[in-house]
């Protein structure tokens, strides 16, 4: 009977631990929480009745266009985001044109991606309507665009206003969040934040933009857009933390935004250097959740086992 019950034992944890992989990496992912947005001239609602609404009647028909143009760049973002961690484009019609682009982390799975960039469709749409320029960003990606107008008359009337959001000077702080807590008391966080940061500015050039690494118990995140090149990044990256460092001074845990990069540190004085824990403050052990998640796949092999016991008990019952 034990050995009866091998085959088919062998084939369910086949399959657990097959999907094992999958199951931790989307469930212990906290891609979908805003982080920030910024719009520029927003219009309420207006994307909402380009999608829902075949001949909407509006008493500007540039409006009308406009949206229906933010509406094709969101489109061509949503599609690629299955295919790309990083895309750039310019979507549009003769007189309105949407430029920019989507990011996500480049640790995060293409699945992951593709959600995160839907969700962030979705929400940019609630959050910005029809903004002349918007940039939001969430935990798992972000998305920045501005609208470009033909050079009419027409056209220039609704331009005064634009560019807002683009015209952030370079490697400019777009937006922080420094944790409330202080690691003043804490011997040694100034020179580990230090270290850690130092090695995230070379890590960035040389992971190709991406860089994630614990020094210590100091955990340290780091990307730049993909448009730009890596020399540029690892300035980028080490402006960042002159920012964190002036912006967060006794912070146990901060996140800067520039134009181009983003850096995000996370000290836990009560973890043994080398564990891992997750960034921006969630601290909660890696660890501990994959122990959580083995700990499940345990008992539903257990249960499993037991199933396939009585099945073939019933079996013998029936041959008798």
């Amino acid at each position: 009977m034990v050995v009866h019950l091998i085959s088919p034992i062998a084939r369910t944890l086949a399959l657990i631990f097959i999907s094992l992989p999958s199951l931790i990496n989307t469930s212990l992912l906290d891609y979908d929480t805003l982080v920030f947005s910024k719009c520029d001239s927003s219009d309420t609602n207006i994307l909402q009745k380009t999608t829902t609404t075949q001949y909407p009647n509006y008493s500007n028909h540039n409006l009308f266009l406009r949206a229906q143009a933010l509406y094709s760049f969101l489109s061509k973002l949503e599609s690629e985001s299955s295919r790309a961690k990083f895309f750039k484009t310019l979507a549009g019609n003769d007189q309105h044109a949407v430029s920019g682009w989507f990011q996500c982390r480049e640790d995060y799975p293409s699945e992951i991606c593709h959600r995160c960039v839907t969700e962030l469709r979705g929400i940019s749409s609630r959050m910005c309507g029809n903004a002349t320029s918007a940039r939001v960003h969430l935990r798992g990606c972000h998305m920045v665009y501005e609208f470009e107008f033909v050079d009419t008359p027409t056209a220039q009337a609704y331009n005064h206003h634009n560019y807002k959001l683009m015209e952030t000077p370079e490697r400019g702080l777009i937006h922080k969040i420094c944790n409330g807590a202080t690691a003043e008391t804490f011997a040694g966080f100034e020179e580990m934040r230090t270290v850690a940061f130092t090695a995230a500015e070379t890590g960035v050039v040389d992971g190709h933009g991406f860089y994630e690494e614990s020094y210590k118990l100091m955990h340290v995140v780091a990307q730049c857009d993909g448009h730009v090149e890596a020399c540029e990044c690892g300035e980028c990256v080490s402006a960042a933390a002159a920012a964190a460092a002036e912006e967060c001074p006794w912070s146990i845990a901060g996140q800067i935004y520039l134009e181009g990069c983003y850096v995000g540190y996370t000290y836990n004085p009560h973890e043994y250097p080398g564990d891992s824990y997750h960034e921006e403050g969630g601290q909660a052990s890696t660890g501990k959740s994959l122990a959580i998640v083995v700990g499940g796949v345990a008992a539903l092999v257990l249960v499993a086992i037991f199933f396939l016991f009585l099945k073939s008990l019933r079996r013998k019952g029936d041959d008798c």
